[in-house]
């Protein structure tokens, strides 16, 4: 079956939250053909460290983030507004600045209304509207997040680092690793206020960095990049409830290791966790009660597993290791297990995302 993902990457140097400086040797956002194991490039469009993408298949748009301190001769990150043709041609539309430092992460609110791009440096969230083109609108919206947290260097201030759209209902969830907890955000059309009634607190030093609804929305499950685990919330009647967490590590690992993605299978059976450190992707079975129970830990097939995407039929998962430039491909089992595959070279790896129906 030929699919089709998008891949952004580093293309310049950036300072992590860790002190590292990276050395990007990505080309900028592509577009990739997907089929039998095998990835061979589409197009590739030149944008400065497009480390996170998200997808607009009805109006043929893509939106990148612009992971940097300073965009356009001012303080803040970018994003960029991209255009695709059916042949898989890219243009660039519009960019601008977020008023956040190093966004990370963007998302397309389910209303398709505006978007909201987690700005990592900085600890804050931008949300800028959209036309009924999909088009952005230059006003946007900055809201600042305040505290810290216990560990000593990553949590010196607020990192927000993602934003995740809860099923049928008009909220999302900002997970912050600076400040160790995930805020919540109302909207209506786009206009989006703080709801802090709805915030979620983790134990201080998890570093929640990213999560995902089950398939049926009854479950939450959260991803710490600091304390290697996976959080397990139940949803029912508007209320999130706290069930467990695992952790991503096999037994008896001593090593440094931070977490970095977490995804389900389309069917709702299998999770997966990647670990930075230990290099590996963790894999777990879900029980009927929405508990994990662990499968098996493989290795990434590269260095540091920053981002991997789960095709959307469920039988392939992508691994992109930012730091060996390359993406492995690993089939998924029957028993949920993954078996390594081709590993293909790209530059500073960072985000796989898949097309859903789009064919070049």
């Amino acid at each position: 079956m030929k699919q089709f993902f998008c891949l952004g990457s580093y293309t310049e140097p950036i300072l992590f939250g860790t002190g590292e400086v990276f050395q990007g040797k990505g080309k900028g956002v592509s577009i990739c053909r997907f089929e039998d194991g095998l990835i061979e490039t589409v197009s590739t469009l030149s944008v400065r460290n497009p480390s996170f993408v998200c997808i607009d298949e009805e109006r043929r748009k893509l939106y990148a983030v612009n992971e940097m301190k300073e965009y356009g001769g001012a303080f803040g990150g970018g994003v960029t507004q991209i255009g695709y043709s059916p042949d898989g041609g890219m243009r660039v539309e519009a960019d601008f600045n977020t008023g956040g430092t190093d966004p990370c992460h963007i998302e397309i609110a389910p209303n398709g209304r505006f978007l909201s791009i987690a700005n990592f440096a900085s600890g804050a969230v931008s949300v800028f509207a959209r036309d009924e083109a999909g088009n952005l609108l230059a006003e946007k919206t900055v809201f600042q997040h305040q505290g810290h947290s216990v560990h000593p260097v990553r949590q010196r201030g607020p990192h927000a680092h993602s934003s995740i759209f809860v099923p049928g209902r008009p909220l999302f969830f900002v997970p912050d690793l600076g400040t160790d907890k995930v805020a919540a955000y109302r909207y209506d059309a786009a206009e989006v206020r703080p709801e802090p009634l709805e915030d979620l607190s983790v134990s201080a030093g998890c570093g929640p960095r990213y999560g995902e609804f089950s398939p049926d929305g009854g479950h939450f499950y959260l991803i710490n990049e600091i304390g290697s685990k996976v959080i397990h919330y139940r949803c029912a009647g508007g209320a999130m409830t706290l069930c467990g967490e695992v952790s991503t590590l096999p037994e008896g690992f001593a090593g440094e290791n931070i977490c970095s993605d977490l995804h389900i299978t389309p069917d709702g059976r299998y999770l997966y966790a990647s670990n930075r450190g230990h290099d590996s992707i963790a894999a777990y079975r879900v029980q009927p009660d929405g508990g994990l129970v662990w499968l098996d830990c493989r290795s990434s097939g590269g260095r540091t597993p920053r981002n991997f995407a789960v095709d959307p039929t469920g039988r392939w998962l992508l691994a992109g290791n930012q730091d060996s430039d390359n993406i492995t491909v690993f089939a998924i089992g029957e028993d949920g297990r993954l078996s390594q595959g081709r590993s293909f070279g790209f530059g500073s790896p960072v985000c796989i995302r898949f097309f859903h129906k789009t064919q070049f």
